[in-house]
């Protein structure tokens, strides 16, 4: 609930007062995320006046007494044209819903977590953003306790369901205009020299693409594990696309062209409800009637998970995880493993909490999907990831003192 106008007026003189009189470089890591708190506190009040001020400016234009508030907003707020249209769609959705401008006010939420929304409702219509903004008081306590990220996923959730329900077939329509919208465009650096390629593709088509760069990238993977020479992952995953793009029909590529889906029963048999889960490996919403297809036409692989979410079938004792474990995985996550990282499992490295050369074996509850810069972070910088029953991981600073405990399971439970 929102506080009283002396209230709130009392708090932000506070925070601003401990602000100022903080110096950052001598705080402890307990004290830093403290202070890093106050920061965001008052940093969301500045955003809910920026609020009434771009409301204000809005009306004001509607007079013909000033410019739109983009124009102000990049003119005299400095911020970027992109950065000015965020905050005037911000404006309309705590018009719309002035629970969340009052959080915003409060230092409950954040701007990120009202962007979230603007992006989510942006293409619905008016029925379809009635019917969303009907949910907002179950979004506002979502926003409160949980990160942006993981907000803006449900609210991107929230939008399609509900568009699926007022408009069938939408999802399709949209993944259809995305192929047709596919490229592929090369140039080259003249600075560095450097040859680029850069592929927009629709949802489907980069995941078959990825798919085969991960089984390729395996294969090298081990032979470079095996050689005297090591190289980098990024050049890995380069020789993988091209071990992937020149091999396919030698035995070795032909079958790296699959598509990983997570999709629960009740979806694919019955359609989308309320927590369906129709999406990628990397956490990219899939159209259920496009999975349908596919799986007239492909294998299935049922993931079998117990109460905890946890895969029962654990994979065989290996040196390197196998294809089926990093099926069960991103049946899991759809992340890296460390809790404030959004790197795509289908870009992580598979690693052991128990290292290899220590006797820990290629089992699924000691693997965990992490990306190239956590990876050095535990193998050069002293972090410790272990993993517990359930799945519950524990990240441990190099002086000894516990960073964060949680389930890795970041997967959005499906009904039972």
């Amino acid at each position: 609930m929102r506080r009283p106008p002396d209230q709130t007026s009392d708090r932000v003189d506070e925070v601003f007062g401990l602000v100022r009189d903080t110096d950052p470089d001598v705080l402890d890591a307990a004290e830093l995320d403290e202070f890093m708190g106050r920061v965001a506190e008052l940093k969301a009040w500045c955003d809910a006046r920026l609020v009434r001020a771009t409301r204000r400016q809005r009306a004001l234009a509607a007079q013909g007494r000033a410019a739109e508030p983009r124009s102000s907003l990049a003119n005299h707020g400095r911020t970027s044209g992109k950065d000015a249209a965020t905050a005037d769609q911000r404006e309309q959705v705590c018009s719309d819903l002035p629970g969340f401008e009052d959080a915003l006010t409060d230092g409950t939420i954040s701007a990120g977590h009202v962007d979230a929304v603007a992006a989510a409702t942006r293409d619905l219509d008016d029925a379809e953003r009635a019917e969303f903004h009907g949910e907002a008081d179950s979004l506002l306590g979502e926003a409160a306790e949980q990160t942006v990220d993981a907000f803006t996923k449900g609210c991107r959730d929230l939008a399609r369901s509900i568009r699926a329900r007022h408009n069938a077939g939408s999802d399709v329509d949209e993944l259809e205009r995305q192929r047709t919208q596919s490229k592929i465009t090369r140039w080259v650096d003249k600075q560095t020299g450097m040859h680029k390629t850069l592929i927009e593709a629709d949802p489907v088509t980069d995941q078959q693409l990825w798919a085969a760069i991960q089984r390729s990238r395996g294969v090298l993977r081990h032979r470079n594990q095996q050689s005297a020479t090591r190289v980098s992952w990024d050049r890995l995953t380069v020789d993988a696309l091209l071990h992937a793009t020149t091999n396919t029909g030698t035995g070795g590529g032909s079958e790296t062209g699959g598509v990983l889906v997570h999709i629960d029963l009740t979806t694919l048999t019955d359609g989308l409800h309320d927590r369906s889960l129709c999406e990628t490996d990397s956490g990219i919403p899939l159209p259920v009637d496009v999975v349908r297809r596919m799986a007239c036409d492909t294998n299935i692989i049922p993931v079998v998970l117990d109460g905890h979410g946890v895969v029962v079938d654990e994979g065989r004792a290996k040196r390197l995880a196998t294809f089926e474990q990093r099926i069960a995985l991103s049946a899991m996550q759809a992340t890296c493993s460390h809790p404030d990282c959004t790197v795509p499992i289908d870009e992580c490295r598979i690693h052991h909490t128990t290292p290899w050369r220590s006797g820990g074996r290629t089992d699924l509850s000691d693997l965990a999907p992490v990306c190239e810069p956590h990876h050095h972070l535990i193998h050069e910088g002293g972090w410790t990831l272990t993993i517990g029953p359930h799945r519950t991981a524990t990240w441990t600073r190099p002086d000894g003192t516990t960073h964060w405990t949680g389930t890795l399971n970041n997967r959005r439970p499906t009904a039972a």
